[in-house]
Parts: structure tokens; sequence; C-alpha cells
């Protein structure tokens, strides 16, 4: 299939030359830990993706904790998107429609960054597309296996993330534009139920753990403009995607139970409205919460674009590729990516010597030398003192203040890595603090390396007799290094 196979090319295309970012470094040192280490971790954080950390220790376990490793679950679900729209547009409209909305799709810049995360979001989009095949299915030969395999999707979706279980608003929707029977409708509110009800002691522990977003902010007009230009891509494309919208909206016709307007306009609109508008009162919205919406923009896109004359499509279509291709190759890119992790491990790799004491600031950076080990071997984590698995969170328990003092000022300790972000809170936690007041009153700082998300500084102790550091080197990849 055309389409699948390329969003895999897609996928594939630079997934290895991309540096782990925080949150995937939280994936590659989670994944590694035991299953029972993970449940207890999902017990305390983020049991949103515990079913996504339990699939990625699968990962792990078989292809190692590699970058490239890592992303083939994205990369895979990536391209299971491309097929599973081509399919649901076969369904509901044309062939025609399925392999452009298909082709859409596997080119969409916000769909392929997604790929090359090691994160869950490329997993949200397939299973909602194929949840949303097996909706249609119901519409056109319902059955009890069938709506025994739809609550199934539901419950796996849910678990995989709550937040894509806004599809079932969308889906409601549809079925109440298309004015299916009130049997159906009963029927599918009890499968819903029954596997909202399957998952609901996820739902319960989650809302436990919601101080987790409090990084999220009310979000407003700019989000949503946002939103549609993650979605369409440059402005020049969001109008031709406008227009193609536009005439499929206009000139679709129903070929089954379920037309295209009931079906893609409610899944485009609802999850993303409804989030943000309960966003106003809570914050719970970022824009890759709802990338299971994108699919049907395409839906829509290529309903438009087959109305051309036989197989005109494919001018648009190629226009299309040649104005999102630059996009696609900055966010390949790795000075363009989120953190360059890669680049910190490095720098403590080549500096660092075997005996040195390193801080993290704040604990879950902690995760950084967890996803890159090798470079971290031999450094004296001097303020650990419970692992993150053993605390069952993302930073470890760290010893009380006046002991991370007295650890730090030992006659041991003469070097000092302290890590941190690019800017330092102006308050910080009494924990955090005193590391910073050890340094400042008893070490002096010998060198700073800074590369993108991250700040390494080197302290050497001032009575110890002064050592020369290696003189800072510019690199245009790592940002600049400098000493003071």
């Amino acid at each position: 299939m055309a389409p699948a196979l390329l969003a895999l090319a897609m996928g594939l295309w630079g997934a290895g030359g991309l540096p782990l970012w925080r949150d995937e470094a939280i994936t590659s040192e989670i994944a590694r830990r035991s299953i029972p280490d993970i449940l207890w971790c999902a017990w305390h954080i983020d049991a949103v993706h515990a079913a996504y950390y339990l699939l990625m220790h699968c990962v792990v376990q078989v292809f190692g904790a590699g970058e490239f490793a890592l992303r083939l679950p994205s990369i895979a679900a990536f391209a299971a998107t491309a097929a599973g729209i081509t399919v649901l547009g076969r369904r509901i409209m044309s062939a025609p429609v399925g392999l452009v909305a298909g082709l859409l799709c596997a080119a969409a810049p916000f769909a392929s960054h997604y790929a090359h995360e090691a994160r869950s979001y490329s997993l949200v989009a397939a299973l909602t597309v194929w949840l949303t095949v097996l909706f249609v299915d119901l519409a056109e030969r319902g059955s009890r296996r069938r709506y025994a395999a739809y609550g199934a999707g539901v419950a796996l979706l849910g678990l995989v993330h709550l937040f894509a279980l806004l599809v079932l608003l969308a889906h409601l929707a549809t079925l109440l534009m298309a004015r299916r029977t009130r049997t159906m409708l009963r029927r599918w509110c009890a499968a819903t139920a029954g596997a909202v009800l399957a998952v609901s002691p996820l739902i319960a522990l989650a809302v436990t753990q919601r101080n987790a977003l409090d990084w999220l902010t009310r979000p407003g007009w700019r989000d949503v403009l946002y939103l549609a230009e993650a979605f369409t891509g440059p402005l020049i494309v969001a109008y031709l995607l406008g227009a193609a919208m536009a005439v499929g909206l206009v000139t679709a016709r129903r070929r089954g139970p379920i037309g295209l307007r009931a079906l893609a306009v409610p899944w485009l609109l609802l999850p993303a409205t409804v989030l943000l508008l309960v966003s106003q009162l809570h914050p719970f919205y970022t824009s890759r919460y709802v990338i299971g919406s994108l699919p049907a923009m395409a839906l829509l896109a290529a309903a438009g674009l087959a109305r051309l004359p036989y197989r005109a499509w494919f001018v648009p279509l190629v226009a299309m590729a040649v104005l999102v291709a630059p996009l696609h190759v900055e966010q390949r890119r790795p000075e363009n990516w989120w953190d360059d992790l890669r680049g910190a491990a490095a720098v403590v790799e080549r500096e660092a010597r075997p005996g040195d004491a390193i801080l993290f600031l704040t604990a879950d950076r902690r995760s950084i030398a967890e996803a890159y080990p090798d470079a971290f071997r031999g450094l004296r984590d001097v303020a650990l003192r419970r692992t993150p698995a053993q605390a069952g969170n993302f930073g470890g328990t760290e010893f009380e203040p006046a002991e991370i003092g007295q650890r730090l000022t030992g006659a041991a300790t003469d070097r000092v890595w302290l890590l941190e972000g690019p800017w330092r809170m102006p308050s910080l936690v009494p924990r955090d603090q005193a590391k910073v007041d050890v340094l400042q009153r008893h070490f002096r700082q010998a060198g700073v390396w800074r590369v993108r998300g991250i700040t390494l500084s080197l302290f050497q102790r001032r009575t110890a007799r002064p050592e020369k550091v290696r003189p800072a080197v510019q690199h245009r990849r790592h940002g600049r290094v400098s000493s003071p």
C-alpha cells in the first residue's frame, strides 16, 4: 500500500540521527526498568503512560535502548495511521479518496515529527484511525463480535492515552448526525460504557496525578492558530488544504450508512474544541494531545482533491510536497530538536574524570544520565539517596540539604559537575538551593559547557591545587562552550 510505504520511509528518514530529548529520556529510562518497577512508577506518577512504557519495555528487551530502536514503534504506528486512513477513505468514499488521504497523512510534517519521538502520540493516532474503521464497520454490519472488538479498541486507546478517548464524543456526534437507529446507538453506548468502565481505575489514578500537567497554561486563540498551522504546514499549504476541504464538504456524497461530513467534521473539531474549553478551567491542552484528529483533515481534503479530473489531483499533491519539503528537512536536523541530551552526554564523557561528583538541578534531570548511562559511568551521584526505579519516579529521592552539603565538602570531592537546564529558576526548593550554596562557598567554577537545553558546569574545590582545564572550543552542533 503506497501511503503506508511512504509513511514508513518518512519515519525512517533521519530517525537515528536525532538525539533523545527530555521526554524521550524518560521513556528510555523507564522502559529499561523491570515490569514491577514500571508499575511501581505508574502508581506514583505518569500512570497515563504506563501501557506505553510496558510496550517499550518489550521493545528494549528485543532491540535495545538506542535512539533508533526506541523510535521504531512510533515509526510503525505512523505507517499504520496512513494505512488506516487509506482504508477508511476507500470505505466511505472511493479508492482515490483513500489513496489521497493516505498520502496527505504520510506527508504531514506534524505526524512525521511524532513518528520520530519515542513517545505514545504516533501510536495514539494509529489506534484512533483503526478504531474509527471499526466504528464504520458497526454501521455497515454490526454484530456482537464487532461491538466487542470496538469496545476492546476503546479500552486499548484509553490505556495508551486517556485524552485520546475524546474521539468518542466525535463518534457519538456522528451517530446522531447520521441518524442511526436507536438499537445501534444503544449498543454503541453499551460497548463504550464497558470499555470506559474497564479503564476507570486508570482514570481514577490519573486524577490524583493531575499535578503532572501543572506546566501547562490556559490556552488562547494563539493556540488555536498554532494547531491549525501544525496540522496544515506553511500558510500556502493551509490555503490549498482549506480549499480542498471546503470542496470536499460541499460535494461529498454518502456511499454507505455514514457519510464523510458526519464522520470527519466531528472527528476534526470536537476533541480539540472540548479540550480547549475544559482547559479554560484547568489547563490540560497541548497540541500533541489531539494528534488523533489530524487524519480527519486528510480525509476531508482528499475528498475535495479527488473531485478533480482523472488523476489530476496528482498535481496539487506534488505542489504541496514541494512546499512542505523544507519543513521536513528542518525538523530532521539535530540542531533543531528539542534538547541535545546526546551532546551533553558527549561533554561529560570527554571532560569528566573517574571519581568526579555530579549534581542535578532539578532531580528529574537525572533521566539524562539514565538515558546515556555509558557517558556518566564512573561519576558519583552524591545527592542520590534512592534511585528513580526504587523511588518510583523520574528523579529518585535525594538526601536532605544538610547531608548533601556534608557529602559535597567531604575530602573525597575535589571536582563536581552541575547539570541543569538552559536557565536557572530564580527560586529553588531548599534541597536544590543547598547544592548551589555549597558550590558557591567551597568551589570555584572551572568551566561551563552549553548545549541545546542543557548547561553543564564544572566546579573545583577552592583549597585544591588549581588544575588546567581544557581550553573551551566552540562547537556549532553542541552550542557555545566557554571557560570563565
